[in-house]
């Protein structure tokens, strides 16, 4: 028979352990904008050293060939992203506007000269 003293702090271990896990914040899901997307699915395959690379996506970012953007702003939630971007586009840097507007498999990008839409890419 194992002796009382090594039971209890066992469960007051896991009681606390449970206690903390329960009061931890949820991790945040990734915005629905995050994700490989291109103009149609064979784009998809396409490397990031051609010009003709998909958008990859990242909760704070993206990279589409020659273009790097960090964003510095983001106003809004799903599925309308207002995003200010500061970007080196062919080594030059320029801020940039736009919105994200994801729906499903499609985000649409609109800036001041329209908008496209791209699929996600599997």
């Amino acid at each position: 028979m194992r002796p009382s003293y090594a039971v209890v702090p066992c469960r007051a271990v896991l009681a606390a352990l449970g206690l903390a896990l329960a009061s931890a914040p949820a991790l945040a899901e990734d915005p629905a904008y995050v994700g490989t997307w291109a103009s149609d699915l064979a784009q998809c395959k396409n490397p990031q050293e051609t010009q003709d690379a998909p958008m990859v996506v990242a909760k704070d970012r993206y990279d589409q060939h020659e273009v790097h953007c960090a964003f510095t702003s983001i106003e809004g939630a799903a599925p309308d992203w207002k995003v200010k971007a500061d970007c080196t586009v062919e080594g030059s840097s320029e801020p940039l506007e736009f919105t994200l507007t994801a729906s499903g498999d499609t985000l649409t990008v609109t800036d001041d000269t329209g908008g496209r839409d791209l699929l996600k890419c599997p």
